[in-house]
C-alpha cells in the first residue's frame, strides 16, 4: 500500500517520485498487489495516477480496507497503519526529489518482519 502525497507524488508539485513507476511495475510483475491510499481527495489522485499511466485502486486512509496490506509505504507512517511500516523520505518536488524506492527494500521490510514474527 503506497501513500500518494509525498510518497508517490511530490508534496509541492505532484511530480512523480523518481523511479516510482518502475518500482510499482516490478512489484506487480513479481506477483504483488499494489494499491494506494490517501488522506486527500480520491478523485484528484485517480486523475494524477491516470495521467502518469499508473493503474491501481485508491482508498481513503480513514476507511476500512478490503484486505490487510503486507507493507505500508509512507513518508509519515503512523502506528495505526496495518501491515509492516516502511518510512521513506518525503518527495517534495521535481526540483527536490525524494530518493527512489527500491523493490528490494520493500521486499526486505516484509521478509525481515515475517522472519522475526513468524
Amino acid at each position: 500500500m503506497f501513500d500518494l502525497l509525498g510518497t508517490v507524488f511530490g508534496a509541492f508539485d505532484h511530480s512523480l517520485r523518481p523511479g516510482i513507476r518502475e518500482t510499482i511495475d516490478s512489484l506487480r510483475e513479481s506477483g504483488y498487489q499494489v494499491d494506494f491510499w490517501t488522506s486527500g481527495r480520491v478523485e484528484h489522485y485517480e486523475q494524477l495516477l491516470r495521467q502518469a499511466g499508473i493503474k491501481g485502486e485508491i482508498y481513503k486512509k480513514s476507511a476500512e480496507l478490503p484486505r490487510k496490506p503486507d507493507v505500508c509505504i509512507d513518508d509519515e507512517p503512523q502506528d495505526w497503519m496495518p501491515g509492516h511500516l516502511y518510512k521513506v523520505e518525503m518527495h517534495f518536488s521535481q526540483d527536490t526529489p525524494g530518493p527512489e524506492i527500491l523493490v528490494a527494500e520493500v521486499l526486505f521490510v516484509n521478509e525481515k518482519a515475517n522472519f522475526f514474527w513468524d
